[in-house]
């Protein structure tokens, strides 16, 4: 009887009755869920279907310096991905921000740019966007291994390759550190971490 009272009393300092109880789900839930539904994603087998999908979740986990002063998240896609890409982001918001989608010309400036979606386009220019983009807080997202060798920020695996079985995506420390990015140890844990172009363990 003892036992079962201490057990209860326990539990009440835990999980409070009544209102507090809703209170204390109400703020912590949808920190919960947004992070239990990116983790079941990125460890399915088939993962998330687009760039879209993964850099809205990106955005969670990822801040910039004076982020405050921005009125939204502006995506500025390079290249040619479906129109269906741009309403992705279109039920989002992080941190009380909505997303800005951009369809941008390779030589079109970037400062108004947070998150630069490269995932289109070949390396030659892979390589130039991410000369003009070194050391600018600019998130820039592609595709394979390869990006964040040349130093992109986050490498996404979508075409089913060895490392996409491992994990659907790589961040660079290095390269978020040379553009000032913070980044939330959860996406680590979700992803893979490298660091000047080798795997951290």
């Amino acid at each position: 009887m003892r036992a079962d009272t201490g057990v209860l009393s326990h539990m009440k300092r835990v999980f409070p009755p009544g209102p507090a109880l809703f209170r204390f789900a109400a703020r912590i839930a949808p920190v919960f869920l947004l992070f239990a539904a990116f983790a079941c994603h990125a460890q399915k087998g088939d993962g998330l279907d687009t760039s879209a999908e993964y850099i809205a979740g990106f955005v969670r986990y990822v801040h910039w310096q004076d982020e405050e002063r921005l009125a939204a998240w502006t995506i500025c896609i390079v290249g040619n991905l479906p129109a269906d890409q741009d309403r992705a982001y279109a039920d989002h918001e992080v941190r009380g921000k909505p997303f800005k989608v951009q369809r941008i010309a390779e030589d079109a400036p970037l400062s108004d740019c947070e998150v630069l979606d490269l995932t289109a386009l070949d390396a030659a220019a892979v390589g130039k966007l991410l000369e003009r983009t070194r050391r600018l807080p600019i998130l820039a997202v592609g595709s394979g291994s390869s990006f964040c060798s040349s130093g992109g920020q986050i490498c996404l695996h979508l075409a089913g390759n060895d490392a996409a079985e491992r994990q659907k995506f790589e961040v660079n420390i290095s390269a978020m550190r040379e553009a000032s990015l913070g980044v939330s140890a959860r996406l680590l844990t979700l992803g893979t971490a490298r660091t000047a172009g080798r795997d951290v363990p």
